[in-house]
């Protein structure tokens, strides 16, 4: 798979980066949302890993300007905010999963195989 990881924190991709590319997908990082999202628009991607919450935008923003583009992206939402409001919104948008901080490589691991089995969201045709 290709996949997309945007956190601002650096420490956060690089781990993710590392341990989706060992298990041989090819990952793109960023700790900026515009820079993922014109990524995105352009190139896309089988599996958006965002982080909730960022300085710039948050995962739900990103997750709107990219489905504007690509409806059918599959996205999985990294948080240390797993509260019901943010799981209620992450319905709303019809993210795949979740993965909470902090996490191992094998919790990154199996919410990627479940997010990536897991329905794409309707295209808005």
């Amino acid at each position: 798979m290709t996949i997309v990881v945007l956190d601002d924190e650096p420490g956060i991709v690089l781990m993710c980066r590392r341990v989706l590319e060992a298990r041989g997908h090819t990952v793109h990082g960023f700790t900026r949302p515009r820079e993922a999202i014109a990524h995105l628009e352009q190139a896309g991607s089988d599996l958006l890993v965002v982080d909730y919450k960022m300085p710039e935008l948050d995962g739900f923003d990103v997750v709107e300007r990219v489905r504007a583009v690509r409806p059918t992206q599959r996205v999985l939402m990294i948080t240390a905010h797993g509260t019901g409001e943010v799981m209620g919104r992450a319905a709303e948008a019809a993210v795949q999963g979740f993965v909470l901080k902090p996490f191992t490589p094998a919790e990154l691991t199996s919410s990627v195989d479940a997010a990536a089995a897991a329905p794409a969201p309707p295209s808005r045709a």
